[in-house]
């Protein structure tokens, strides 16, 4: 009961919440996983697989992993409350404060450049970007006044909703 009022409270809390389900990754991920499942209740219940077999441990493992990192990355959550700014996956999740972001702008790199989709770190124009992105979504870049990492990028359905959203809570455009 006391759980349910907290999530109640952090919903009302937020300004801006979009969870983007990723078919695609969570389709190949799947797969994998299926097959781990049906090679372990095989090799238990009709014969070992190969000459050499795997241990059973071994397809149960991969199973599990399989299935932690699907269900992890099966989507994208970005939430925005008066204090601050969280975007991840799962329990991969970066969170920046209000006073940290100087600016927020369309990214206009290739998801090439930072090599792929996921949680990626790249460097555009001399500036360190640590990325939260999706394939074939748009991204928004934050410029964030401090840290090692002086732009942080992720992927959202809604860019200008999200542009917008940011810049009004930056005190800038309304």
């Amino acid at each position: 009961m006391h759980k349910i009022k907290e999530d109640e409270k952090m919903q009302a809390d937020n300004i801006y919440e979009e969870k983007i389900f990723l078919k695609g990754t969570t389709g190949v991920l799947a797969v994998f996983t299926a097959g781990f499942l049906f090679a372990l209740v095989y090799q238990i219940l009709v014969e070992p697989i190969g000459v050499r077999p795997a241990p059973n441990w071994f397809f149960l493992l991969m199973f599990l992993l399989f299935l932690g990192v699907m269900i992890n990355f099966s989507r994208l959550v970005i939430r925005m409350t008066p204090r601050s700014i969280a975007v991840g996956y799962g329990i991969f999740k970066r969170t920046i404060i209000w006073e940290n972001i100087e600016g927020c702008y369309l990214d206009e790199a290739s998801t090439i450049r930072y090599g792929g989709w996921g949680i990626r770190i790249g460097r555009v124009k001399g500036k360190w970007r640590w990325v939260y992105n999706v394939i074939g979504g748009p991204r928004v870049v934050l410029s964030l006044r401090e840290g090692r990492f002086r732009e942080f990028v992720f992927s959202t359905k809604s860019p200008e909703q999200v542009i917008k959203v940011v810049k009004q809570q930056m005190g800038g455009i309304k």
